[in-house]
């Protein structure tokens, strides 16, 4: 699969041929149209469009700082579906800068094309200042009316969105894809769904409560492409641009499971070999950001080119960029990562 060595997926790539199959004509289209994060009907929206169906509109007034969100990694682990057999369900999300005087709200699920499937309620579980976890409660059949308290829902193969409101204002979209894959292999597990999408292509550097002494981390979600559980081992380096020097790597010989489920994995960066501490020590953000300029994150698979990621340290802080730059980026798009996640796009 083109620069990939190995038979999981984290990078954006074109949808294999036994995928394919189950996503025809204008569904295929418009899964495509969801991957490339195309605003329009078919993948996400922006600001400038109205509420449908008589939903609440985006907000469209000026700038703003801190506006209602959603914490970027937990809508990553908590928009799931099961490999065996399709199942959805919303889990554990948590939002951000929701008005106090908030009491409820719903989620919409809808394909690339705009028929809306099911709402969810939630209400709001506030936990420290600004995060609110969304409570689930009430699941609504759109094309049906059943109402339900919940569970887990079949979606087939195709282009979906998930759109968040308030009762007065629409606040955040996230668009993914949902494969059957594995079919081909007699020797396999029959066939599984997966899910594509920003699970991919994002990462982000850690270092908990923004403290520099603390260790720093690379975060980043990993899954198969074939419906069973694969060991890998993964390298992640990072390269200061202006010398090509090695500043710190992920520890060797460290292996993970991945599943046909994204899986958040976490790894620890450690100082390389010849630097002055022994090798393997931890590497502390404050080791990265003592010097201003570009960098960048590679990673391999079992020692094959995986995936790049590019970034810069600014006044000795990570620097956000496109869709991390608060009170600039689309609000509907925008990823949070509080005050010690900053997130970074594949190349």
């Amino acid at each position: 699969m083109n620069k990939l060595l190995s038979v999981f997926v984290l990078t954006a790539f074109l949808i294999p041929a036994a995928a394919e199959a189950q996503l025809p004509g204008k569904l295929k289209r418009a899964a495509e149209k969801v991957l490339e994060g195309v605003d329009d009907k078919g993948g996400e929206a922006t600001t400038a469009q109205a509420g449908t169906n008589q939903r609440p509109p985006a907000y469209a007034g000026e700038n703003r700082e801190y506006a209602p969100g959603l914490s970027f990694s937990t809508v990553l682990n908590g928009v799931v579906v099961l490999a065996k057999d399709g199942k959805f369900q919303l889990n554990q999300i948590q939002a951000t800068f929701i008005p106090d005087d908030c009491t409820e709200g719903f989620v919409v699920l809808r394909t690339a094309e705009g028929k809306e499937l099911f709402q969810y309620d939630w209400r709001p579980d506030r936990l420290k200042k600004p995060y609110t976890l969304l409570n689930f409660h009430n699941t609504t059949d759109l094309q049906t009316g059943e109402k339900s308290g919940g569970g887990w829902k079949v979606l087939e193969p195709g282009a979906y969105v998930l759109d968040f409101y308030l009762p007065t204002e629409h606040f955040y979209t996230f668009p993914f894809v949902v494969e059957k894959t594995g079919g081909n292999d007699p020797f396999g597990d029959g066939q599984c769904y997966v899910m594509k999408g920003m699970w991919e292509r994002w990462g982000y550097l850690y270092y908990s409560d923004a403290n520099p002494d603390r260790n720093l981390e690379w975060k980043v979600w990993l899954r198969n492409d074939a419906c069973n559980e694969k060991d890998v081992n993964i390298q992640v380096e990072i390269v200061r641009d202006s010398d090509g020097e090695l500043v710190c790597t992920s520890r060797e010989h460290t292996t993970n499971s991945v599943q046909p489920q994204w899986t958040r994995l976490a790894f620890d960066m450690v100082f390389p070999k010849g630097k002055d501490v022994p090798h393997g020590t931890y590497f502390k953000a404050k080791d990265l950001l003592a010097t201003d300029g570009a960098y960048t994150l590679t990673m391999k698979s079992n020692g094959g080119p995986y995936g790049t990621w590019k970034f810069e340290i600014e006044n000795g802080t990570p620097k956000s960029i496109g869709r991390t730059v608060r009170g600039v980026a689309d609000p509907l798009t925008f990823i949070e990562g509080g005050r010690d996640a900053f997130w970074y796009e594949r190349q």
